[in-house]
């Protein structure tokens, strides 16, 4: 098998998972998520109540899909940024790069966005989260810096590129006819414009 290429069995893993989040999606946008249990995401995607937890530990687990890879991503691409560039342009070109790939997940992006809005359950996970990766995003910030740690700069900085990119993926969500790169690039500008 030539590497890269999945087997047969990885393509029907991803095509089990990728099923189960889009349908659970689907049941918390129509029903919330405190009212769907697992039983029923597992039933509407075909699958028994063991294999749901084969792919994930709990259902709030499946809502979290890609949100570490994603955070774990902005560390090596803003680390590879220019080191002429601030660190603010290099966290405005990181997030704006990766957002590009929430272009074919819109759909998920949005029905997550709505389960969290609509859960208190969620909400507290949801922040939870941002303080956990605000610790990696002002970890890469100091090392770019050449710090053991980071300093309360780090920290600023880190809680207010998410603060940014959340309002830009927001925006994209409600206002279709821009992309997601830009508007992270705009919230990032507007700072800038506000700094000055």
């Amino acid at each position: 098998m030539v590497r890269g290429e999945r087997s047969p069995r990885g393509d029907h893993a991803h095509r089990v998972h990728t099923t189960l989040v889009d349908v659970a999606l689907d049941l918390f946008s129509a029903h919330g998520y405190d009212a769907t249990t697992t039983d029923e995401i597992a039933k509407a995607a075909g699958v028994s109540t063991r294999t749901f937890f084969r792919y994930f530990p709990t259902k709030q687990s499946i809502l979290f899909f890609g949100a570490y890879d994603f955070i774990q991503g902005f560390r090596a691409v803003y680390l590879a940024q220019p080191k002429s560039v601030s660190d603010i342009d290099a966290m405005t070109e990181a997030f704006a790069s990766l957002a590009l790939g929430l272009g074919r997940i819109r759909r998920r992006v949005s029905l997550y966005q709505k389960a969290v809005a609509n859960s208190l359950v969620l909400r507290g996970q949801e922040r939870h989260d941002q303080d956990a990766k605000a610790q990696i995003v002002a970890m890469a910030v100091a090392e770019r810096r050449g710090l053991p740690t980071p300093d309360a700069a780090a920290e600023v900085l880190a809680r207010v590129g998410l603060l940014l990119l959340d309002r830009a993926i927001k925006r994209w969500l409600s206002v279709p006819d821009h992309t997601v790169d830009d508007l992270v690039r705009h919230e990032f500008a507007a700072l800038s414009a506000a700094l000055r």
